[in-house]
C-alpha cells in the first residue's frame, strides 16, 4: 500500500511541475511579445516624430523657393523687356513648378561625376533620416469652389464711365459697379462643373450611361445648401450624408459630403476646384479640365495645340496679357469664327458670371509626403505670395469666417513686411 500511495503522490508532483512549466511558458512569451510590441512602438513614435519634422523641413525648403521665384520675377520685371528676354516666364515658373524630392536623385541623365560626388556628400553630412516630396501647384489655375459666397467672390471690373451726350455737358456720371449676386455665381459653378461632366460624356460614352440621370442643379443646390449660411435648399431636403456646416469649404474634401457626389464625380470635378483665395484663374497654369470648362466647345485638337503652343520650350508663349490669351482663341478656336464680335461676347460673359483671369501666379498649394521607417507625415499647406512693398497695414487676404487666420511667413511684426501668408496648414 506503502508503494502505491508514493506512486500517486509522485504522479501528482510531475503534473504539478508540468502545470507550473506550461503557466510559466506562457508567461514568458507573453511578456516578450509585450516587450517585443511596447520596444516597437517605441521606435515607431519616434519614427513618427521624425517624420513630422521632416515634413516641416520639405515645407520651409518649398517656401524658399517660393521665396526665391518671388524674387527673381522682380528682379526680371525692374530690368524691363530685357529681363523677360534673358528669362523666359516658363523657365521662371519652374523654380517652384519641378518638384522636389529627397533623397536628391544622383543618377539623373547628363548628370557630371563631380555633381553626383557633391550630391552624395550633402546627403551624407546632412544626418537628415528618411525621405520626403515636395510638390508645389498652383491654386490660380483652378477654379474656386467658394466662390458662390460674397467675402470670396474675385474682383469686379472697374467702373467705367458713360459718355458725355454732348461737348460742354456736365461730366458724366461712373457706370455703378454691380455688388455681388449669389444666384449669378452659382450659375457660373453650374456652367464651370456642367461643361466638365459634358466634356466627359463625350469621351466615356460608358460614364456618360451611368450618370445620364445626374442633375446638376440638384448638385449645385447641395453644394450651396452646405457653404451659404443664407441658402435655402430646394431639393432632396433632408437627405443630405451630414449635417450642413453652413460655413465655406476648408478643404476640397469636403464635397464628399455632399450627397450626389459620390467617388467618381469626385475624381472626376476636384482636379479642376480649388477652396483657397484666388484672384482668378491663371491661364498659364490651367490644366485641360479647367480649359474645356472655360471654353466649352473647344476640341480635342485644339486644347492639344494650345497646350503645345502655351508649354512650348524652344520659344516663351506664355500668356502676357488676357488680350494675348482672347487673340489666341479668336485665331485659333472654331467656335469663335476669327470673329472680335464673337470674343468680345465671350468676354462679356465671363465677367457676368464673376470668372476672372490673370497671368501670374500668387496662389500655391504646398504638399510634403514624409516618411521614415514605417511612419508616414503628409502636410498640406496654402501659400500665397504678397508684394512686400505693399504697407503691412493693407492686408492682402481677408479674414474669412469659418476659416482660420492667415499666418504671416517672414520675421518678426516690426520688421520687414511679410513676402508670403499661410491660409491654410494641416499635418496628418
Amino acid at each position: 500500500m506503502a508503494s502505491k500511495s508514493n506512486s500517486d503522490e509522485s504522479g501528482i508532483a510531475l503534473f504539478m511541475v508540468i502545470a507550473a512549466m506550461t503557466v510559466l511558458s506562457i508567461l514568458v512569451t507573453e511578456f516578450t511579445y509585450v516587450t517585443q510590441v511596447n520596444h516597437r512602438m517605441a521606435y515607431d513614435s519616434v519614427d513618427q516624430v521624425k517624420a513630422h519634422y521632416l515634413a516641416k523641413a520639405g515645407f520651409k525648403i518649398s517656401l524658399l523657393r517660393l521665396k526665391a521665384y518671388q524674387q527673381v520675377k522682380q528682379l526680371v520685371g525692374g530690368a524691363g523687356g530685357a529681363g523677360a528676354a534673358m528669362v523666359p516666364k516658363a523657365l521662371l515658373e519652374k523654380i517652384w513648378s519641378f518638384p522636389f524630392f529627397y533623397p536628391i536623385p544622383a543618377d539623373l541623365p547628363g548628370m557630371s561625376m563631380i555633381d553626383r560626388d557633391a550630391i552624395t556628400q550633402f546627403q551624407k553630412e546632412s544626418s537628415m533620416e528618411g525621405k520626403y516630396s515636395a510638390i508645389i501647384e498652383s491654386e490660380g489655375s483652378k477654379y474656386n469652389l467658394n466662390q458662390i459666397l460674397a467675402p470670396f467672390a474675385a474682383p469686379l471690373p472697374s467702373p467705367s464711365p458713360s459718355a458725355s451726350p454732348s461737348p460742354g455737358a456736365p461730366p458724366a456720371t461712373p457706370t455703378p459697379t454691380p455688388s455681388f449676386d449669389p444666384e449669378l455665381a452659382r450659375n457660373s459653378l453650374k456652367e464651370y462643373l456642367g461643361s466638365i461632366l459634358d466634356s466627359k460624356f463625350q469621351a466615356d460614352p460608358d460614364f456618360a450611361a451611368e450618370y445620364r440621370d445626374l442633375r446638376i442643379e440638384e448638385l449645385i443646390d447641395s453644394i450651396a445648401a452646405y457653404a451659404d449660411p443664407q441658402y435655402q435648399k430646394r431639393y432632396n431636403i433632408g437627405r443630405e450624408k451630414v449635417p450642413f456646416k453652413k460655413a465655406p469649404f476648408y478643404s476640397i474634401n469636403e464635397l464628399r459630403n455632399i450627397l450626389e457626389m459620390d467617388d467618381a464625380l469626385f475624381e472626376l470635378f476636384s482636379p479642376g476646384l480649388t477652396v483657397s483665395l484666388t484672384p482668378g484663374i491663371n491661364i498659364n497654369q490651367m490644366k485641360e479640365t479647367t480649359l474645356k470648362a472655360l471654353v466649352p466647345g473647344i476640341e480635342n485638337e485644339e486644347a492639344t495645340e494650345f497646350f503645345k503652343f502655351r508649354d512650348a520650350e524652344t520659344e516663351d508663349n506664355a500668356f502676357k496679357s488676357q488680350d494675348d490669351f482672347f487673340k489666341y482663341l479668336q485665331a485659333h478656336v472654331r467656335i469663335f469664327r476669327n470673329d472680335e464680335s464673337e470674343v468680345r461676347r465671350y468676354r462679356e460673359n465671363l465677367d457676368r458670371r464673376g470668372v476672372r483671369l490673370v497671368t501670374d501666379e500668387s496662389n500655391f498649394r504646398i504638399t510634403v509626403r514624409a516618411q521614415v521607417g514605417q511612419a508616414t507625415r503628409i502636410l498640406e499647406a496654402d501659400v500665397t505670395l504678397v508684394d512686400p512693398k505693399k504697407s503691412p497695414t493693407t492686408p492682402s487676404t481677408p479674414t474669412i469666417p469659418g476659416l482660420p487666420p492667415p499666418i504671416s511667413g517672414a520675421g518678426p511684426t516690426s520688421g520687414p513686411p511679410s513676402s508670403f501668408k499661410v491660409t491654410f496648414m494641416r499635418i496628418y
